[in-house]
């Protein structure tokens, strides 16, 4: 480990943390969109420092953030202080992840947690409604989750280091604003005491730089231990949740995604499809991500006592019930267990089938005390008969005209003893399954891009740029395609549906036969909790409103009328210009409205949907003058020379040294292609005059 010397802010290695003597202090902070100083910048200063004779604390090259880390720490009486950006050696895989798997400790060994807000001034009312420390960015980072709760103390300071207050006098507001639970801070309870779907929660709404540290962040919250490897994308999860079901049989694991409420579903307007396949992604029994935890579950058998019905019963109260083996919740008294094999997750776990959909009881229950069942719906034909293996999920339809949805969970009544499904009472038994845990490889979101089939035709009426996907994708969206052939021309209609939001958004993209092989498009949004049958997510298009020549510079926002102010898209076309000689058009869109902002910034992602004249700002080259600009410039010059052939040449002379003296003097501004053609413009002009 290496530690700062709070004096000199020279950087010294122990072996082991509690090697350095009277303990350390440790920084929590997020880091500069700009960078932060590394560990070899921070050594590189210590020793030109040391061969001059000076204090590399003093030195103006290094960090205000970590010079005033070390004095803080001095004026505290700690000799030591740790700040990640500079006290790791990331250019050494080992040593990267060494410190990974030990962050946790590190910071719970500290003496001392210096939480560093850089965006909260000094002075401010931190309980206000909006306030800078509510906003802060310090509470939506992935690795500020350990930060938080590991340390024994923590301080709070402003971006002019004054400090705010500490954890526990404001256990309440960070409380409020996280959605930890208050005794974390107050240091009653420890996390290992909540489930694992609780522990989740916490860091659903929290954002990482990297993909994987999605999962690194969380190992030390969970006290796992796993090898680190940057480029394995969302495995890295997959990776923590597998080690997490080998140390805890804790259900609460599985408990994410959109749940069913309880009672006759038909007076929510839902029907169950429950012989259609859940599909890929969602089918599967483990999450991509932590987004999808949104549920604060509770595991059962854990919380003992505290359960509304704990289970399993006390030995007293299995007496009390009675001798009929009916009156034995499940037909007797186990608990559920968890093992990895090649042919899935097998699960022993009490089970039932009703109205034509399995349901595995997962004994978790909700802080209103309402039990949970997973939908299981069986695989392919070609599994082991001996063995039935199922996917997660069951698919559901609201009304006539929706389109499906899959529905992970639902509500079973708050009595244990008396479970209800749809209405009507069941019973469980225990069984042994298999369920699928994660999509095959090339199925997964991030390989998204490479199912969807319409750039994968060179001469197509359309192209959906890969980033655009992949944004969705990074938002939490997941992106289908579907083709069908109309009356009017062949339709293609990509589905963009986020399952934490309950936010679908139906892209339509045509050819209408009817009018001249023409370019139609529309775009339907709507929200899976306030679905209306009269919404129109029909496959028609009307020649009238959504052909694309029509709208004004092939753009156009939807809905028509601006009485949505939720949620919107202004859907536009631009040719493609890898293929000049079709009418190939690329697809944009923007999202626009309160929800998609809301989802936007949550995300941290508030730019991620630019305007075409935005996005085309900033792909351009830069160059200041432009091949057609300076065509038009030589024929008015040579116009010029008709009339008064030596102001002509003269001004042709100019216009040529122009664009060498601007190459010359700022090169970054006129690359050598954009000034060959630029000169060919005007040499052509010239000649032709």
């Amino acid at each position: 480990m290496w530690l700062l010397r709070t004096d000199r802010a020279e950087l010294v290695y122990f072996p082991r943390n509690f090697d350095a003597d009277g303990g350390y202090a440790i920084l929590s902070h997020t880091w500069d969109e700009k960078g932060e100083q590394t560990f070899q910048d921070v050594r590189n200063i210590g020793e030109q420092c040391k061969r001059a004779g000076r204090n590399p604390r003093d030195d103006p090259r290094l960090s205000p953030k970590i010079r005033e880390c070390c004095r803080l720490a001095e004026k505290h009486g700690f000799r030591w202080a740790w700040a990640d950006s500079c006290c790791i050696d990331k250019t050494s895989s080992s040593e990267l992840s060494e410190s990974i798997n030990s962050m946790f400790r590190w910071y719970s060994d500290a003496e001392e947690c210096y939480a560093y807000l850089a965006d909260v001034p000094g002075g401010s009312n931190l309980h206000a409604p909006n306030s800078a420390f509510r906003k802060s960015r310090w509470h939506t980072r992935g690795w500020t989750l350990q930060e938080l709760i590991a340390p024994a103390s923590v301080r709070f300071y402003s971006c002019d280091w004054e400090e705010l207050g500490n954890r526990a006098d404001l256990a309440e507001l960070l409380a409020d604003i996280t959605g930890i639970a208050l005794k974390i801070f107050t240091r009653e309870t420890r996390p290992s005491e909540y489930s694992v779907c609780m522990r989740m929660s916490w860091a659903s709404q929290r954002q990482t730089t990297r993909l994987e540290d999605e999962a690194y962040c969380l190992m030390g919250l969970f006290d796992i231990s796993m090898p680190t490897n940057y480029g394995e994308g969302e495995k890295a999860f997959m990776r923590l949740q597998h080690e997490i079901m080998q140390r805890d049989p804790d259900l609460s694991l599985f408990a994410w995604g959109y749940r069913l409420p309880c009672g006759d579903l038909s007076e929510h307007g839902i029907a169950l499809s429950p012989g259609e396949d859940p599909g890929a992604t969602l089918g599967c029994l483990l999450a991509s991500s932590p987004r999808g935890f949104d549920l604060a579950v509770c595991y059962t058998p854990h919380l003992g006592t505290n359960a509304s019905q704990p289970y399993p019963p006390h030995p007293e109260e299995q007496g009390a019930i009675g001798a009929g083996p009916a009156t034995v919740l499940f037909g007797h008294i186990e608990l559920p267990r968890i093992s990895i094999t090649t042919y899935g997750i097998k699960l022993r776990l009490p089970v039932f089938e009703a109205d034509g959909v399995t349901v595995a009881v997962l004994l978790c229950e909700d802080y209103d005390d309402n039990h949970l069942g997973l939908f299981i719906s069986p695989g392919p034909p070609r599994s082991d008969p001996t063995r039935p293996r199922y996917y997660a999920g069951c698919q559901y339809r609201i009304g006539q005209a929706s389109g499906a949805y899959i529905a992970r969970l639902v509500s079973l009544g708050d009595d244990l003893n008396n479970l209800q499904f749809n209405g009507k009472p069941v019973e469980a038994t225990w069984r042994t399954i298999y369920v699928v845990p994660s999509p095959p490889d090339g199925e997964s979101s991030s390989a998204t891009t490479a199912q969807l089939t319409i750039n994968c035709v060179p001469c197509g009426p359309f192209r959906l740029p890969h980033w655009l996907v992949s944004r969705f994708l990074a938002l939490g969206f997941t992106v289908t395609q579907t083709e069908w052939d109309e009356r009017a021309g062949p339709v293609t209609r990509f589905i963009i549906h986020n399952p934490a939001k309950a936010e679908n958004i139906y892209l339509d993209l045509g050819i209408c036969r009817l009018s001249s092989t023409a370019h139609w498009s529309k775009v339907t949004m709507f929200s899976r909790d306030d679905f209306k049958e009269s919404k129109d997510v029909t496959r028609a298009h009307s020649c009238k409103k959504h052909h694309i020549d029509s709208w004004n510079a092939r753009s156009k926002v939807f809905p028509d009328s601006a009485s949505d102010a939720d949620r919107s898209v202004r859907l536009s076309f631009t040719p493609c210009k890898a293929s000049p000689r079709t009418s190939k058009l690329v697809v944009h869109m923007e999202l626009m409205g309160r929800v998609y902002e809301d989802v936007l910034r949550e995300a941290n992602m508030t730019n991620a949907f630019l305007s075409v004249d935005a996005l085309e700002k900033s792909t351009q080259l830069g160059s200041p003058i432009h091949a057609p600009f300076s065509a038009l410039l030589s024929d008015l010059i040579g116009l010029i020379r008709r009339f008064h052939p030596r102001l002509g040449r003269c001004l042709h002379m100019l216009a040529i040294l122009l664009p060498l003296i601007l190459y010359l003097h700022r090169p970054r501004r006129l690359r050598p292609l954009q000034l060959w053609r630029i000169l060919q413009s005007f040499r052509t002009g010239y000649l032709r005059c």
